[in-house]
């Protein structure tokens, strides 16, 4: 469904480099499950879903935010990002988050997690990614 949180396994962050991370977004129109060997099945046909049956995300005129915590419920932020600072882009169905080199040399965490979430036109808002981060520690210094 196009309201589900997708959760993403741990991206590794390189301390000192620039991370980019594009996430591209789409959804099906019914309930759908995985059936064996992950094909994805339309539970209401019991029939295989078609590639063409997906519908991708469309961002237009929407904003984005996000906050990386040590875990959910801190009240440390370990960075922010946003579509009006320029650290989250939104094109087509397509969302990256970039963060510069100078900010992730100054990241200190084994482990965080970050929600990016969508504000639509009409003020709406959706949690679309909850992401785990992991840090890869900078040795050239």
């Amino acid at each position: 469904m196009q309201d589900t949180p997708v959760k993403i396994k741990p991206k590794a962050i390189c301390q000192g480099a620039t991370y980019t991370l594009p996430l591209t977004r789409r959804y099906l129109s019914f309930p759908a499950s995985v059936g064996g060997c992950g094909t994805v099945i339309n539970t209401c046909t019991g029939e295989a879903v078609a590639p063409t049956d997906y519908i991708d995300e469309d961002y237009t005129g929407c904003t984005a935010r996000m906050q990386i915590r040590p875990d959910i419920g801190s009240p440390i932020v370990i960075f922010e990002a946003s579509t009006t600072d320029g650290t989250i882009v939104l094109a087509g169905a397509v969302l990256t988050l970039k963060i510069a080199a100078l900010e992730t040399t100054d990241f200190d965490f084994e482990k965080a997690i970050g929600h990016i979430e969508i504000t639509r036109p009409d003020s709406t808002v959706e949690r679309q990614y909850e992401i785990a981060f992991k840090l890869s520690k900078e040795v050239t210094l």
